[in-house]
Parts: C-alpha cells; structure tokens; sequence
C-alpha cells in the first residue's frame, strides 16, 4: 500500500533542500514516503542545494516596464549576481511575468504559485537563488496621464500618474512632464509624492535623532525648534517628489515645474502616484 504524502512532508523535504513542491512531492512518492530517500532522489536530479545558500544576499536583478496602451506594469525580478540578472533566461522570465501582469488584472506576481513555481525551477537550474520582490500596475483612466522611464541598465524605472481637470491646450507637454517627473524619482528616489503623505511617526523618528546629536545638545528650546523646523523642512525637500528641486532646472522645485505646465496647457495638473523600483534598494 502506497504511503500517504502530506503537505506537511512536502513543505518538510522543500524546507530542507530548496526543491520545488511538485518535484518534492514527486520524490517522496517515488520514494514511498521515506525522507533519506527522498533527499537522495532530488540530489540525484540535481533539485537539492538551494536551501544551503538561503542566507546569500540577492542585491541584483532587473527591472521590467511594459505597456499594451492604456495598461503600464513594471516588475522586479531579483537574484545574486549580475551575471546571472543579464542571463538570457532570466530576463525571459521578467517578460514572461510582465505580459501576465498585462493580460490579467487580478494577476499577482508576488504570490501566484505559477509564476513563483518557474521562477524557482530557474533557481535551481542556474544554481541561484531569486525572487519575484515586486510588481505593480498602472492604468490609464479618463483625464489622466501615465508616464513611464526605463534606465538603460534595466535596474531602475518608474511609473508616475498625473490627472487633470479640463480639456488641455497640448497633451504633449503632460505626456512630456510625466517624463520628466519619473526620470527625476529614478534619479533622486523621493519615497513620498507630498509632504502630506508623510507617516507622522517618521518626522517624529527624524526629529528624535536630531534632538539625541551630541551637536545639539545644551541649545535652548526656542533654538533647538528653530533647527528642528529647518531640518524636517531639509527632510521633506530630499524625500517628497514635490519638493525636491527639479534636475532639469534648480531655479524650480518640483511643484513649481507642475504649476508652470499647469498654465502652459490651461488646466489644473495633480501628481496622483508614483512608484520607483531600484534594484538592490529598500
């Protein structure tokens, strides 16, 4: 009589050896439910090593950026080395995701079992380990503007939405402003569109570790605040796209180059979102 494979056996022999769950669940069958046995099989096919190397750091990968019209998704695809995140397969896997991410809505890279199920098959094939970090998507509704920058090495891109109210003079310096607007979060790394968006608990976190500098300490409260202000103004001014002094021209910030094209075209622009992947970035 055939012994009986729980999930539980499956998940134990995957813990243990890296493999996939089928080629794990395959291998105790083969084996009748013996471990050993079962390790010794997927050794044998070569499935077995990648949970030795779970602790190697994967600061390397690629980003895709695709687009079929009115639809924009970007993904993140990470592994250990630079060789391997310009291999051929590799990068075949990227795309092969994105046009899933393209062709379904409800698609989720990060968890559909397919997708993780390739992507650790190529794992272990390349002897790497990898992981499917991020993906989003971007749609083009009415009135508004996706604008969309691939850097040239494929490890950074961004996807930015802008809306307006009104019928503009000339779409194409929106469309030329989103462009802008995602070379300049693929170039800076805002992690916030406005200073509004700013979780409370990070100024607080900020102005903690001002007020704990050695150089700080003995000032009056009148001119420790004075300091605070200047600091966390500093702080919105590195990390909100809004704020930050636009590369293309110092004299402007970031708001002030949307008014300006808000008056170029007639009508009132709002960064809606933004989302910047860089590989080997938190």
């Amino acid at each position: 009589m055939a012994a009986t494979i729980t999930n539980e056996d499956v998940m134990k022999l995957r813990a243990q050896t890296g493999a996939g769950i089928m080629d794990c669940k395959n291998a105790l069958k083969e084996a009748d439910g013996n471990f050993e046995k079962a390790v010794e099989i997927l050794r044998k096919k070569g499935l077995s090593g990648l949970a030795k190397r779970s602790g190697r750091a994967m600061k390397e990968g690629i980003v895709v950026l695709k687009n079929n019209g009115n639809k924009y998704v970007m993904l993140e695809l990470n592994c250990e080395t630079d060789f391997v995140g310009k291999n051929e397969e590799f990068v075949n896997l990227a795309n092969q995701i994105a046009d899933d991410m393209l062709r379904n809505d409800s698609f989720n890279p990060v968890e559909d079992p397919s997708a993780k199920e390739k992507l650790n098959n190529l794992a272990m094939k390349i002897g790497e380990n990898m992981q499917i970090r991020r993906g989003v998507t971007y749609t083009k509704d009415l009135n508004t503007i996706i604008g969309s920058y691939l850097h040239g090495d494929n490890k950074k891109a961004c996807l930015i939405k802008i809306s307006y109210e009104g019928t503009p003079s000339d779409t194409s310096k929106i469309e030329e402003l989103a462009k802008n607007l995602s070379m300049q979060a693929v170039a800076m790394g805002p992690k916030w569109t406005r200073r509004e968006d700013v979780p409370a608990e990070v100024i607080e976190k900020e102005k903690e570790i001002y007020r704990s500098n050695p150089k700080n300490q003995g000032k009056s409260e009148a001119a420790l605040l004075k300091m605070l202000e200047g600091r966390i103004n500093k702080f919105y001014e590195e990390t909100c796209l809004m704020e930050q002094s636009y590369i293309r021209d110092s004299k402007l910030n970031i708001k002030q180059y949307v008014d300006l094209v808000s008056k170029e075209t007639g009508v009132n622009l709002k960064v809606e979102k933004f989302d910047t992947f860089i590989v080997g970035l938190e």
